[in-house]
């Protein structure tokens, strides 16, 4: 509002109360005392200014309150998620103990269905029936305890590393002999010593190779 409006209503009000005269009111409503209405209006004023700075002093409690609730929510869902990861690479660990523990089983297993399926029985075991069902009833039962073994590890993503007939890599394999062979590549997996295995991505254990090496010089 401009000064000249201002002035303009401060006239008006003026000639209004110029001209009002309480005496000859001849209203029935009662007079106002402006004294008294000025009273009560600079009490409201006040009483007003007073709540509008609790409301304020309670609105930035209620901020804080709110900024706390916030990083003690944050704190702990970083608190739960160091949790489970700690958690999760526990029973990573303890599966990993386990699944090596199943692995040296199968060694084992494997080196008896080795040993059974080198065994060539004589003439006169082949004579005794009995004792060569028995035995050949012990190897099917070593290799159908080898193929459930096989079955329980692949259910757990573990399989085995491919070495024989590729080139040697030392990050999943480990070298414990060399051989010469002249239809082989230099470098060249021959054999294994002992299998090597990996789940998903994670290494296991390594591969125990005998690798080609070069032709000794005369």
């Amino acid at each position: 509002m401009d000064a000249e409006v201002k002035e303009r209503l401060m006239e008006e009000f003026r000639a209004c109360l110029d001209d009002w005269d309480p005496v000859n009111d001849d209203t029935d409503e009662p007079l106002v005392d402006l004294a008294l209405l000025f009273s009560e209006l600079s009490v409201l004023r006040n009483e007003v200014r007073v709540e509008a700075r609790q409301f304020k002093t309670a609105l930035d409690d209620m901020r804080s309150i709110t900024e706390l609730l916030g990083e003690q929510n944050r704190r702990l869902t970083r608190d739960l998620e160091r949790a489970r990861e700690k958690e999760g690479l526990s029973l990573r660990q303890t599966e990993r103990l386990l699944l090596l523990d199943m692995l040296d089983v199968r060694d084992r297993i494997a080196s008896a269905l080795s040993v059974f399926n080198a065994y060539r029985p004589g003439f006169l075991s082949r004579l005794a029936s009995t004792e060569t069902r028995l035995a050949q009833g012990l190897g099917e039962g070593i290799q159908l305890t080898l193929g459930r073994l096989d079955d329980a590890l692949a259910q757990r993503r573990v399989r085995a590393i491919e070495a024989v007939g590729g080139r040697l890599d030392p990050n999943t394999m480990r070298v414990v002999g060399v051989e010469y062979r002249a239809q082989s590549n230099l470098g060249e997996v021959l054999s294994e010593a002992r299998r090597g295995f990996v789940r998903d991505d994670e290494l296991l254990r390594l591969a125990e190779v005998i690798v080609n090496k070069r032709e000794s010089e005369s």
